[in-house]
């Protein structure tokens, strides 16, 4: 008996029936993600480096996927608020959850009580770029260099006050810790983001800042901030005139922002290596890594198991800095 073509395709597909139907109800929905828009949480207002990095990403996902990305910016609480409203979202793949060290590697040491375990209810998907941060001073400012800068600190006590980008961030820590290895006392000023904290370091409330190198450059490019050091171990090719830290006489010192994908525990794993797969696919792509590094930042992909792995070292290097420095949310 001859079967025609339609035929054999109906009994090869009734063949299957009972295989497929032993799969998990999610497995179709999983192999065709994202079939809806996908919600990305900024833990920190418009207008600074992790918005301009989570948006970067997001719209060059939005490509990929033919689906929206729909940033949500969550903020307060040195980016706690945000990525807690992330870690406790459905699992099903369509809250992303924009991952900088502040909430996920330095929260869990400064914040006496947080409602989330970063380590333990998110996962971490991918890490996309890294950046160093800046230390920088209003464009009238006396200090020249950070020398002049500690100098006139101790000979005057409480005279200068630093800006941060928020209680428990990157900037706020790294500050800490380097004027705790100075050996100088500035009062902290915590904004609620860099678009607050930077138009009044250039108005004089405050006298000096250090911040995501991302946020910054434009100011220090237009005239309006001068740059007196920069945190990463070499020097940044947007600023190859501005010395490390560490080769100011602070050896061992360096730093940098990175930015990842985290996903709320329980997401299917299937969605969580289509994601991964994706965000290495638009890491690739020149027009990303341009926008990037016109503002000081390096785009670099690191799959999920090597980003989970540089995640639990930063958090473990943060809590000694942490202790070491009394440093605390305030």
């Amino acid at each position: 008996m001859i079967v025609s073509p339609n035929r054999r395709h109906l009994l090869k597909t009734a063949a299957c029936a009972p295989l497929l139907a032993g799969l998990p109800a999610s497995f179709a929905q999983n192999a065709a993600y994202p079939t809806r828009a996908a919600k990305l949480i900024i833990p920190f207002p418009a207008g600074g480096a992790t918005d301009y990095a989570a948006r970067s990403i997001g719209n060059a996902l939005a490509e990929v996927w033919r689906q929206p990305v729909v940033p949500e910016n969550r903020v307060g609480a040195g980016s706690t608020v945000g990525t807690e409203i992330g870690a406790k979202s459905a699992p099903d793949g369509y809250t992303l959850v924009m991952g900088i060290p502040a909430g996920i590697t330095i929260a869990p040491h400064i914040y006496p009580k947080l409602g989330y375990d970063p380590l333990v209810d998110l996962l971490p998907v991918a890490g996309f770029a890294t950046s160093p941060l800046v230390m920088v001073v209003p464009a009238d400012s006396p200090f020249k260099t950070f020398a002049e800068l500690v100098a006139y600190a101790r000979a005057n006590p409480g005279k200068l006050s630093y800006a941060s980008n928020g209680s428990g961030s990157l900037p706020h820590l790294t500050t800490a810790w380097l004027l705790s290895l100075a050996k100088v006392d500035i009062m902290h000023v915590p904004y609620r983001g860099s678009a607050q904290a930077l138009p009044d370091l250039i108005a004089g409330r405050t006298q000096v800042m250090i911040d995501i190198i991302v946020s910054a450059l434009p100011l220090i490019e237009g005239g309006k901030l001068r740059a007196l050091a920069v945190t990463g171990a070499q020097r940044t090719t947007r600023l190859p005139g501005v010395p490390t830290v560490a080769s100011l006489g602070y050896p061992g010192f360096a730093t940098n922002q990175w930015y990842g994908l985290f996903v709320p525990k329980g997401t299917p794993d299937s969605v969580v290596r289509k994601i991964e797969a994706d965000v290495q696919a638009v890491t690739v792509d020149a027009r990303l890594r341009g926008q990037m590094w016109q503002r000081g930042a390096e785009v670099a992909f690191l799959p999920s198991k090597a980003f989970g792995a540089v995640v639990r070292a930063d958090s473990k290097r943060w809590a000694v800095i942490a202790k070491s420095t009394g440093a605390r949310a305030e």
